[in-house]
C-alpha cells in the first residue's frame, strides 16, 4: 500500500500545490496567469483610410476585406493585416499610396511584399514611419486587385 503525502499550509490546510503559489518562496514573478493570458481583438476597421482613389475591394460585405486584428501579448502585440484593395487610377513607372493604417498596429520597421505577375511586378510597402501602404509598380492597371495577407510583431 503507498503512503500519501500530504502538503499542508501554515493553517494546517491541505494544498495543491499547483494550484496555490501563495506559500512558494522564491517564485518568478514573471509568471503567466489566467488573467495574464493574451488577448485578440476581433476584425476591426478603425483607422483604415484610403487615399489616391484606393477602394476597398469588397462589394458585398461592407468593406470587411481590409481589416485588421491584435493578440496583445504584454510587452508586444501579434497584427494580422489583411487588405485586398484596389486603385482607380493607373499607376506606370512609379509609385501610389493607397492607404493610411492607424498607429496601433504601426510596425517596428518596414514590411515588403514583391508579386510578380503577367502585368509586370506590384511591389507592396508597409512603412514603419508613415504607417501607409503604397503600390510600386511599372505597369498596374486601374481596378486591378491588390491582394495583402501579413502577421507581425510590433512594440507599439
Amino acid at each position: 500500500m503507498a503512503n500519501k503525502v500530504y502538503i499542508k499550509d501554515k493553517d494546517g490546510n491541505d494544498l495543491l500545490v499547483a494550484t496555490d503559489w501563495s506559500i512558494i518562496n522564491g517564485k518568478p514573478n514573471n509568471l503567466v496567469t489566467t488573467n495574464q493570458l493574451p488577448t485578440i481583438t476581433g476584425q476591426q476597421r478603425d483607422g483604415i483610410q484610403f487615399v489616391n482613389g484606393a477602394y476597398d475591394w469588397d462589394h458585398v460585405n461592407n468593406g470587411w476585406n481590409c481589416c485588421y486584428r491584435i493578440a496583445d501579448l504584454g510587452g508586444f502585440k501579434l497584427v494580422e493585416l489583411r487588405l485586398m484593395f484596389a486603385l482607380n487610377k493607373d499607376v506606370t513607372g512609379g509609385l501610389a499610396h493607397a492607404i493610411k493604417l492607424p498607429n496601433i498596429i504601426n510596425p517596428d520597421q518596414n514590411i515588403e511584399m514583391w508579386c510578380a505577375t503577367n502585368i509586370e511586378g506590384t511591389y507592396v510597402h508597409h512603412s514603419g514611419t508613415d504607417v501607409d501602404i503604397e503600390v510600386h509598380s511599372g505597369k498596374y492597371p486601374a481596378n486591378t486587385l491588390v491582394s495583402y495577407y501579413n502577421h507581425y510583431l510590433t512594440t507599439n
